[in-house]
């Protein structure tokens, strides 16, 4: 009898010491900035750090809803898609500028990103919801623009014949940009006429321009006759230029990408 007393005692004892529902107590949720990377001039990730505690709990469930991205005081639906990674706390940011020019993001010399993010924290009994930010400043890239302001036939003689490409390269950036290893082919009436290499690297300071002159030569062996009798008349000649070259910056996230051109027009034909 006095087993069955103490058992019963115990199981009363148990019943009455049952654990309550998990209530979630000052909960907490950060959002920071941890790195920048850049597939290209184009394609922009920036990396985040994601930390959702509750006191108490070892293991708490958690969900972003909701999330809102906001560049250059401009808020984006295109353009922007955020990558989560739950598991590891982390989320990424990914970037088509091309596509945010296209939805109007004014351009700066900067991108400024304020991200917002709406947390659901799911309990076994109950969930809290919370609101991160964070802003980020990165400097925005522009590739160089290229403009033929001239492209000369200079005529010497039945055999050979000079180009002379007068190219202007803007550079819109607010740091300084060298080009090199700028590779370039010459097309006139959509025939190949000339190719080239410069070797010597173009220094081109911030906000500012370089203009200058490449030298090409084309024997004549290989032009069309009806070209030919165009370029002894001194008749205009449709031409297309094109080629790239490797970028170099000051930015750290793209120290260096490769830029492409393609300019066409029409040329005069210029005695030496």
């Amino acid at each position: 009898m006095k087993n069955f007393c103490f058992c019963f005692a115990f199981i009363v004892i148990l019943l009455g010491c049952k654990t309550p529902p998990v209530q979630f107590s000052d909960p907490s949720a950060a959002l920071s900035f941890e790195s920048i990377e850049a597939q290209n001039v184009s394609k922009i990730f920036i990396n985040y750090d994601l930390s959702v505690k509750q006191p108490g709990i070892e293991y708490a469930d958690f969900i972003i809803e909701e999330w809102n991205a906001i560049i250059n005081d401009k808020e984006i639906k295109n353009g922007v898609k955020l990558i989560p990674d739950i598991p590891a706390s982390k989320v990424r940011l990914e970037f088509d500028i091309p596509l945010l020019i296209e939805e109007g993001v004014p351009l700066e010399d900067d991108f400024t990103v304020d991200l917002t993010l709406n947390i659901s924290m799911q309990g076994k009994d109950t969930s809290v919801k919370m609101q991160v930010k964070e802003k980020t400043v990165f400097p925005f890239i522009r590739e160089p623009v290229f403009t033929i302001t001239e492209i000369a036939i200079l005529r010497d003689d039945l055999i050979n014949t000079r180009f002379r490409v007068a190219i202007k390269i803007d550079n819109q950036n607010p740091f300084p940009v060298a080009l090199s290893s700028l590779e370039y082919e010459l097309y006139g009436n959509n025939l190949l006429w000339a190719e080239g290499r410069e070797r010597n690297a173009i220094n081109v300071p911030e906000k500012s321009s370089y203009q200058g002159n490449i030298f090409l030569t084309m024997n004549f062996i290989n032009m069309r006759r009806d070209l030919l009798d165009q370029i002894i008349r001194l008749d205009d000649v449709n031409y297309r230029f094109r080629g790239k070259a490797l970028v170099s910056t000051e930015v750290e996230y793209l120290p260096g990408f490769t830029t492409d051109f393609s300019l066409s027009g029409f040329s005069k034909v210029l005695d030496k």
